[in-house]
């Protein structure tokens, strides 16, 4: 009895947890009457991570779809603000400021709340909480309040406040201590799991948890790994705990972690090790944000021809109007095997120009050339419901509302240590053998993630990847040492698709994909924006440390055309600058 009641209050906890509030706007909160402020940590766990994922993938396929060239809006009626032409509603900035920062406060009381219980495995999943969210913000926007941010909610008070924003390079520097940190209590604790029910992504699994720790950590030293280097030789300084970081050494320490599945910092082994959110299209508080959007709404977008002609094998056509785009050309032809992910992703083949202006738009959908004989749009939408190709029997993967989406996924780790392979990072995975290995294995097991009824022996899958190492093309040519970290890069672009903001991120980062930024209708200078606009109440609720921080780093406008800190490299500018050449 006093076991099924210590399940109910926790269950409880969890159902009312998913109305946490923090400090989103910074300056005015009165305590929240609905939050937990007597429940256990560990009840925290699973309302982040559901909220947080929520808004994630909300923002996928409200942003990133477009500026990463994965898809293409197609009604220009809905406004003539589109973000694939670079022209970015002020309200798509504040919805993942206010919905990020949300659970970041959340991740602070939890963290609070973990101390005071003298809870290790607690606090190392509060620290690994707070990392992630704080990168995925300030990847976002860039410098962003940080140190101060999320203090409100610990106050337990209606007082007002202000909070400065911190340097982007500060921020990572903190993440990596939060990270080493939690890898150091999990290592330490002796507890192995906590409530199931607080847990519904690793079933409080606290080596999953290590896991998925060291695995952001992985991303973390990439994502910061070219402005280190090319700014302070390769190391960063931390604080007087743990010193300094030197990129190389600990990404080969991470890949010898990889390679042997244990070591001081444990990353994924497999595919079951990913953080997988689960939803539901029975309960109502498990929706998918996109289960009550019309087939109209979720037809807006359709897949881009950038993206087309990497998973399928297309040839150049162009349309009475002079309108160029790709047709599809089945295997059966002589052309490669498609990619067994496309399936999975969108209905119908053929795909949509970017950048196209609004009567350009009007004009490709209603062509005959992108009409059946009986009338029907050829243009490929994304899968939803039971609208998947009926050549495939089984349902293969329903994006309106998937059963989990990932908030990481296991193949990434492959497209990262073959990268740090190719700029000589890890010594154990340079040379073109060893860093090919990593590709073929990051495709094979991309696919994987998404296609449950292939296999690593399937013929579609061999033909693809296959296609990928020895027949694809890469600025004009097959895979070698010069073109290595494009063809790696392309590759982890496909693998990040419906992953947050990440393929946004490594395009800034690196300048891969090469994409065109200078179409017709592209505006923003025909640069792809390099971050996202500064909520638009933060002159009003933060006015002075507001105008300070667009004045140190800005230029003193909240525009999209800065780099944040760790894509201000040569290299990345230089390569970016060839899709508007």
């Amino acid at each position: 009895m006093e076991d099924t009641a210590m399940k109910t209050r926790i269950t409880t906890a969890i159902i009312l947890a998913l109305t946490l509030a923090s400090c989103s706007k910074f300056d005015e909160m009165s305590k929240n009457p609905y939050a937990l402020y007597d429940a256990p940590a560990e009840a925290f766990v699973h309302p982040i991570m559901f909220k947080t994922q929520y808004s994630l993938v909300s923002i996928f396929r409200g942003t990133t779809v477009f500026l990463s060239q994965y898809g293409v809006q197609t009604n220009s009626e809905v406004s003539s603000r589109v973000i694939g032409n670079y022209n970015i509603p002020e309200g798509t900035s504040d919805d993942a400021w206010t919905t990020l920062y949300l659970q970041y406060g959340n991740a602070m009381m939890m963290y609070d709340k973990a101390l005071k219980e003298e809870n290790g495995p607690m606090q190392a999943v509060a620290l690994i909480l707070r990392s992630f969210l704080i990168t995925q913000i300030t990847d976002t926007y860039g410098d962003v309040p940080f140190t101060e941010a999320g203090l409100l909610t610990l106050s337990e008070t209606g007082e007002k406040y202000t909070t400065a924003y911190d340097s982007q390079k500060d921020i990572y520097r903190s993440v990596i201590c939060m990270l080493e940190e939690a890898n150091q209590l999990l290592a330490q604790s002796e507890v192995k799991h906590f409530s199931a029910v607080c847990d519904k992504t690793f079933n409080g699994d606290l080596d999953k948890w290590r896991r998925f720790g060291n695995s952001l950590y992985a991303r973390v030293l990439m994502r910061i790994g070219m402005k280190v280097i090319e700014d302070d030789g390769g190391a960063l300084q931390l604080d007087e705990t743990w010193g300094s970081v030197t990129i190389k050494n600990k990404l080969s320490e991470l890949y010898e972690c990889f390679q042997t599945g244990g070591g001081e910092y444990p990353v994924m082994r497999s595919r079951d090790d990913r953080p997988l959110i689960p939803f539901s299209d029975q309960n109502e508080t498990e929706h998918s944000p996109f289960f009550t959007l019309t087939s109209g709404n979720w037809n807006m977008v359709a897949v881009c021809d950038v993206l087309t002609r990497r998973m399928l094998d297309c040839t150049e056509q162009t349309d009475s109007d002079g309108q160029v785009y790709y047709k599809y050309l089945p295997s059966t032809s002589g052309g490669h095997r498609e990619d067994p992910r496309y399936d999975c992703w969108w209905r119908k083949t053929n795909g949509m120009p970017n950048q196209m202006i609004g009567s350009a738009v009007t004009k490709f959908i209603n062509s005959d050339e992108h009409k059946s004989a009986a009338g029907n749009s050829l243009i490929g939408r994304m899968v939803y419901g039971k609208d998947y190709p009926s050549a495939i029997t089984q349902k293969v993967y329903d994006l309106q509302n998937a059963p989990y989406y990932p908030l990481m996924n296991y193949s990434e780790l492959y497209f990262i240590f073959a990268e740090a392979g190719v700029r000589g990072w890890v010594n154990a995975a340079a040379g073109i053998g060893a860093y090919m290995e990593l590709l073929r294995k990051g495709v094979v097991e991309s696919i994987l993630e998404w296609n449950p009824y292939v296999n690593e022996e399937s013929m579609e899958v061999v033909e693809y990847v296959n296609h990928v190492t020895n027949g694809e093309l890469y600025s004009g040519s097959t895979l070698n040492s010069d073109n290595a970290l494009e063809a790696i890069l392309t590759q982890k672009w496909l693998s990040s698709f419906f992953i947050g903001i990440e393929s946004w991120c490594d395009y800034r980062r690196t300048g891969y994909p090469i994409f065109k930024t200078n179409g017709p209708a592209a505006g923003n200078d025909q640069i792809l924006p390099t971050r996202l606009r500064y909520p638009s109440d933060e002159p009003y609720r933060n006015a002075a440390l507001y105008q300070e921080v667009l004045d140190r780093w800005l230029g003193g406008t909240n525009n999209i055309q800065t780099d944040v800190w760790w894509a201000d490299t040569r290299e990345s500018k230089a390569i970016r600058l060839l899709g508007r050449q």
